[in-house]
């Protein structure tokens, strides 16, 4: 008896050193982080346990109640992206900061926004910064008229405003309908940027979403899809069948610049590659980063 209370004992201890060792570990220990953030052109997040990273995310997601108490648009959380829409205010996104409340924005302008250390914030700036090179990089030297740029589980992007308002590029969000219509709604506040051309509702983890796509991309020759933490929340086998939607639009040319989660274990560059080769692309440029939108890159259509 006395033998099985001190192996139970024992296993007790090093179940704890492991979940303590785990708690401490900093975050992006794993990845090159300054050298990455250095390549983006932004300031590397900080290296902090994940113990402070979840404190700081568990706190943010209960003061959006609050943040948003006397908010009459009452967007949702859905998949986060209220929680995110308010990371890049605090990372500077002036589209974003409009798109807030107008009372208790205040808590993210600037100054006040130099206060937070940078954790979630400044990964999201990772993202975000990747791919506004990365669909510009793609639309470089192409007739904006005939261009269309499709971003895929938009949520509360604000992308198209930032970098097309004042384009002729035709821009597209698609998110599932009530997300749309949350969506819309925040897009009237916008003082300085204009809205998408676009908000298309629909279901991307469905069987069927080539319509979708089609009215996203009005017959636009040159279109740059976007994936920015979409593919995360849909099972392997939707996230396969959503690229091979992508890559089967009627255009001349197919770009897709992605911060996401393919459909594959690990970072790996070679497994990326073969991810998309299998939907029809061939994969450009690639970066990995800490986080679950942890694959950055840029592919093409074949053929």
């Amino acid at each position: 008896r006395d033998r099985h209370a001190l192996l139970r004992l024992v296993a007790l201890a090093a179940a704890s050193s492991a979940l303590h060792a785990n708690w401490f570990r900093r975050r992006g220990s794993k990845y090159p982080l300054r050298q990455i953030a250095q390549r983006i052109g932004v300031g590397a997040p900080w290296t902090a346990p994940k113990f402070v990273w979840a404190f700081a995310w568990r706190s943010h997601r209960r003061l959006l109640p609050l943040l948003h108490r006397w908010d009459a648009a009452a967007p949702e959380n859905t998949c986060v992206n209220l929680q995110v829409l308010w990371l890049k205010a605090i990372a500077g996104d002036r589209a974003a900061y409009e798109l807030l409340p107008r009372g208790t924005r205040t808590a993210v302008r600037w100054p006040f926004r130099l206060l937070y250390p940078r954790l979630h914030h400044q990964n999201v700036l990772m993202r975000s910064a990747y791919l506004d090179d990365a669909v510009l990089g793609e639309l470089a030297g192409l007739d904006p008229a005939d261009c269309a740029v499709v971003a895929l589980g938009a949520g509360f992007c604000t992308r198209a405003a930032r970098l097309f308002g004042d384009t002729a590029h035709r821009t597209a969000e698609l998110d599932l309908p009530a997300v749309v219509a949350q969506k819309r709604a925040l897009a009237a506040r916008y003082e300085t940027h204009a809205p998408a051309d676009a908000y298309v509702p629909a279901d991307l983890a469905a069987d069927g979403v080539a319509a979708a796509l089609d009215d996203a991309v009005r017959g636009r020759s040159h279109v740059v899809f976007i994936l920015e933490a979409l593919l995360i929340y849909l099972e392997d086998d939707a996230a396969r069948r959503l690229l091979r939607a992508a890559r089967a639009t009627n255009a001349t040319s197919v770009s897709l610049c992605f911060a996401d989660r393919l459909p594959m274990p690990g970072v790996d560059e070679a497994d990326a590659r073969a991810v998309l080769a299998d939907a029809g692309f061939e994969l450009g440029d690639y970066l990995p980063k800490p986080g679950l939108a942890r694959h950055m890159g840029v592919a093409r259509r074949v053929g």
